[in-house]
């Protein structure tokens, strides 16, 4: 009997403890499948020894059958190419000006550094405007043909007619292709001169500013000058780039027509290109061709590439796919296929020189401003691509690192920033402001990125100008939390016409979520306003002021006023006792997903515990029933109905607390519900922008109250 007794037990211990044990099996088959899948794959692991990100084709699977998320491609950011449209000045007074011609080498240049899948097209204008070269695609045969054309630009033409070449290269300014970004390059050397008449040309430059300009820029064209002499209307030619937001340039003499054209070709057409550092440069896996622009040194008569194992190339020994182009200032170097490795350049270079490089991996600023008001910020940022597709991995992006110098031209003033992030941007892009512009001038942005297997370089020109308008900020922090930016703008009284002039803020930030507001003028000297962010994200302010000078002269100035990212805090737990510093951190870091995994262990094991003494209960009343002579088959009977009816009632009372217990969370992040019944969007209506984007100051604080 005792025998069957110890059965008995057995058989309820392995009930009870049973599906605990598998409970227990189970996790721990989970928490072996986490390390696996948080485990860097080959793939990502050789992606970061060779910098050479996983395709977005090359799904890669673990042990369980699931997708391996662990290289991620993030979304596609568009990458417009040029259209370049160039107008050079013909007219007789070009002979004193440019008195050899080098707008001809300049425009050869330039016509072979132009890119495939651009599209371009030269004219040449005097009293009349004419096409040289068609406005096409860029191709071999159109390069071709530009170059021979380029020798048919002349001086012999009469008057300089700006506005007609304006409006013949704008043929398309009611329907620009949103598929281009289309610049205007414009070279000349004098003023409006249509006719005899002083009024007659008078009127046409006031048309080019009151009508031609506006229409340039409400379409999209970037409009880039350069005035080749001090005689020309130069400021015609500022007020022509300004407004367009392109580049204003004064040659000295023509010999710099070779390097001014360069600085705005950089600018109209951003190529991918690598440092080019003591007559060297790396070539990657990734790249399929590179061309190298070789300027050489007075006295230099010859230049030299070597590949990595040491092969020379030449002028007079191209071979190999080498395509080489020689002038008696430059040489043109164009490499198909080329070897991976460290390349040399044997000849003394001159400035200017550069390599560009096309690369399956492409470096990815969004486009920056060209002028920039002393003392604003200019913000970067940048990704890197991988056949259009956005780089995510952190692999990848955490190898990289990033130094830009800031240089003012002709000064030895320059500022050295490095790059560090606590960690890789999970969406893939870098943001850095640069705020080293205090005095106006000219200045040159150079960033070097460096993968350890690859490197890249970006380079940028702006100039920076004095600006009429004076802003000041500030932030502060409320005492529940509430974080406020505050913004004052004001004017040279002595310039600007107060009271003919408006003020705007625009204020948009990574969300989508944008408001513009018209600000009031305070006291008659100044406009206000402040916000409080509500939403996570990268957050842009920017503030437009319009209206006149007292020279009569029009007033058009935008300020970048701030530029920020902006993190909602995780609310605090609730708790009675303040815990200690270093236990809360020690919260923190506990992964959220494990909290919910931990309770339900423990309430399973609550469960069986629980049924496990209701067991024993009922074996002991069997066995004392069974000690006390009771017949075994009413025993049993009355132990699997006391089973049974017990069992029933704690199970369903278990289940509550397991209810109960599930709905019990980790603190989640604090969200902004940006969803409506459409679409994840807030309206941009008055109500909704001030919720989201909560403005103060906006209207005259002197104004009465209409509330009364």
């Amino acid at each position: 009997m005792l025998n069957r007794l110890f059965r008995i037990l057995f058989f309820a211990s392995c009930l009870v403890f049973a599906p605990w044990l598998q409970a227990q099996t189970q996790d721990a088959g989970k928490e072996t499948s986490k390390d696996v899948t948080s485990a860097p794959t080959a793939a990502v692991s050789n992606a970061a020894k060779s910098a050479t990100p996983v395709k977005q084709q090359d799904v890669k699977r673990d042990d369980s059958g699931k997708e391996d998320t662990s290289t991620q491609i993030g979304k596609p950011t568009k990458i417009l190419p040029s259209d370049v449209r160039v107008l050079i000045d013909i007219s007789g007074s070009m002979k004193l000006t440019d008195p050899q011609n080098l707008r001809k080498p300049a425009m050869d240049l330039i016509v072979r550094l132009l890119p495939d899948k651009s599209r371009a097209g030269v004219w040449t204008f005097g009293n009349t405007v004419n096409m040289l070269v068609p406005f096409k695609p860029v191709d071999a045969d159109w390069r071709k043909q530009a170059a021979a054309k380029s020798n048919a630009i002349n001086s012999i033409a009469m008057h300089t007619g700006i506005g007609k070449a304006l409006d013949e290269v704008s043929f398309d300014k009611s329907g620009l292709s949103a598929d281009y970004k289309t610049h205007i390059i414009l070279l000349t050397d004098g003023v409006v001169d249509v006719d005899k008449d002083a009024v007659v040309n008078y009127k046409e430059r006031q048309r080019i500013l009151n009508e031609i300009l506006p229409s340039l820029k409400a379409a999209g064209y970037t409009v880039h000058t350069i005035a080749l002499s001090e005689n020309s209307d130069l400021d015609l030619l500022k007020k022509l780039s300004h407004a367009t937001d392109g580049v204003y340039t004064l040659a000295a003499s023509a010999d710099q027509l070779m390097s001014v054209f360069l600085k705005i070709f950089d600018q109209a057409v951003p190529a991918e290109r690598v440092p080019l550092e003591n007559n060297g440069f790396l070539v990657d896996a990734s790249i399929k061709e590179f061309t190298a622009l070789i300027f050489r040194k007075p006295g230099e008569e010859k230049t030299t590439i070597s590949s990595p194992e040491g092969k020379d190339y030449s002028a007079t020994n191209p071979n190999d796919g080498v395509n080489w182009y020689r002038t008696d200032k430059y040489d043109l170097i164009t490499v198909d296929s080329p070897k991976p490795g460290q390349w040399k350049i044997k000849t003394e270079i001159a400035p200017q020189s550069r390599i560009t490089v096309v690369s399956n991996l492409q470096l990815v600023f969004e486009p920056l401003k060209n002028n920039l008001h002393s003392k604003d910020v200019l913000a970067l940022s940048y990704s890197f691509q991988e056949n259009g597709k956005t780089i995510t991995d952190s692999n990848f992006l955490g190898l990289i690192e990033t130094n830009a110098i800031v240089v003012k031209n002709n000064t030895e003033e320059n500022t050295n920033t490095s790059f560090t992030l606590p960690a890789p941007p999970a969406d893939g892009f870098f943001h850095q402001n640069l705020n080293t512009f205090e005095t106006i001038g000219d200045y040159e942005i150079h960033v070097y990125v460096d993968g350890k297997t690859f490197k890249r370089e970006f380079k940028h020109s702006l100039s920076v100008r004095d600006s009429y308008m004076v802003l000041e900020k500030s932030s502060a922090v409320s005492e529940d939390g509430k974080l406020t930016y505050s913004y004052k703008i004001s004017a040279d009284e002595k310039v600007v016409d107060l009271s003919k002039t408006q003020v705007a803020v625009t204020i948009k930030n990574s969300q989508n979520n944008n408001v513009d507001k018209t600000l009031s003028l305070i006291d008659g000297k100044r406009w206000e306003f402040s916000f409080s962010p509500v939403q996570e994200g990268e957050y842009s302010v920017s503030v437009h002021a319009q209206g006149e000078r007292f020279d009569g002269e029009k007033l058009d100035e935008t300020l970048q006023a701030d530029n920020f990212s902006y993190v909602v805090k995780k609310a605090a737990a609730a708790s009675s006792v303040s815990a200690p510093v270093a236990d809360a951190k020690h919260e923190e870091a506990k992964p959220e997903e494990a909290k919910p995994e931990a309770e339900s262990n423990n309430l399973l094991l609550y469960i069986s515990i629980a049924v496990g003494n209701l067991l024993l209960v009922a074996l002991g009343y069997f066995a004392y029933k069974f000690i006390m002579g009771s017949k075994a088959k009413d025993e049993l009977a009355e132990f699997e109905k006391t089973l049974s009816a017990t069992g029933a009632k704690d199970v369903k009372d278990t289940s509550s607390l397991a209810q109960q217990a599930t709905t019990r969370k980790a603190p989640d992040k604090t969200e902004i519900d940006l969803s409506d019944d459409d679409s994840a969007h807030i309206p941009m209506s008055d109500d909704g922008m001030d919720k989201l984007f909560p403005l103060d100051s906006m209207d005259d604080p002197n104004a009465p109250d209409d509330r009364n």
